[in-house]
């Protein structure tokens, strides 16, 4: 049986290596890669890294303005973000015998246009999970939060649950998280997967054909879980939505059930 090349551990992209590939002739791994919600790092994947050992190879991904790359500007629009970020995963899907995406919020969106781009170029993943993110095709839902004033901006962010309540209690974590949350929200909320005029994103054919699975916290507030039905659009292929306990990070909080149904929709 094949075996797939290791994770690049040396970018900056992907900081946690997976543990040590099976022996030689055992079996070849899945590598997942993970994209986390806004705000928030690869360390965030860290434990799924153990747990889905060793048949699923966990590789968390590192953006811009994150943990140790603090000091690096954050993206603000997809185009650009892809313009770095693609050749890196083009390399991880390149050395691995089968490759499926991940991603929470923000990271779904991020998943998603990675998925698309890479199946442009015959990279076709074996699956999309999507977690706690409106399809990219729906209106936004809410007036736009990106552009606010920064003390409005926080606050609005508060009460839609997108921002620990302990964090206003450290000024300085209030204005560091603030570049970094902002820069997330505006990727987020202009972000289109088709070029049009105006502010409407037309009806178009499935950008996918890999199997999708949505994930919706039956609590979450900020993207209701009917509305991720709306994914199976998105793909010509296999399309699974999945209702689960939990609010919007219902996926920091249900660690342990969430990365069987990830085994589950790779099985």
């Amino acid at each position: 049986m094949s075996t797939t090349t290791p994770a690049h551990s040396t970018s900056p992209w992907f900081p946690f290596p997976p543990p040590a590939p099976p022996e030689p002739g055992g079996r070849a791994r899945v590598r997942l890669l993970c994209f986390p919600c806004a705000g928030q790092g690869a360390s965030a994947y860290r434990p799924w890294q153990r747990l889905l050992a060793p048949e699923i190879e966990v590789v968390p991904v590192q953006l811009p303005g994150r943990e140790g790359r603090a000091t690096e500007p954050p993206h603000t629009t997809m185009d650009g973000l892809m313009a770095h970020l693609l050749p890196q995963l083009r390399q991880q899907v390149g050395g691995a015998d089968g490759y499926a995406l991940f991603g929470h919020s923000l990271g779904a969106l991020v998943a998603f246009e990675a998925a698309r781009r890479l199946e442009a170029t015959g990279q076709v993943p074996l699956g999309l999970t999507v977690a706690a993110q409106r399809p990219p095709q729906l209106p936004l839902g809410r007036e736009p939060v990106h552009d606010l004033p920064r003390v409005a901006f926080l606050t609005t962010l508060g009460l839609y649950g997108q921002v620990p309540v302990e964090l206003f209690d450290d000024p300085a974590a209030v204005e560091l998280a603030r570049v970094g949350l902002r820069a997330d929200f505006t990727l987020a909320e202009t972000y289109r997967p088709w070029a049009g005029p105006g502010p409407e994103v037309p009806s178009a054919e499935p950008l996918l054909s890999c199997p999708v699975t949505a994930l919706a916290g039956l609590a979450d507030t900020t993207f209701p879980p009917g509305s991720m039905r709306a994914w199976g659009e998105l793909t010509s292929g296999p399309f699974t939505f999945r209702p689960v306990p939990g609010d919007h990070f219902f996926v920091n909080e249900r660690t342990a059930e969430l990365v069987g149904l990830v085994r589950s929709a790779l099985g």
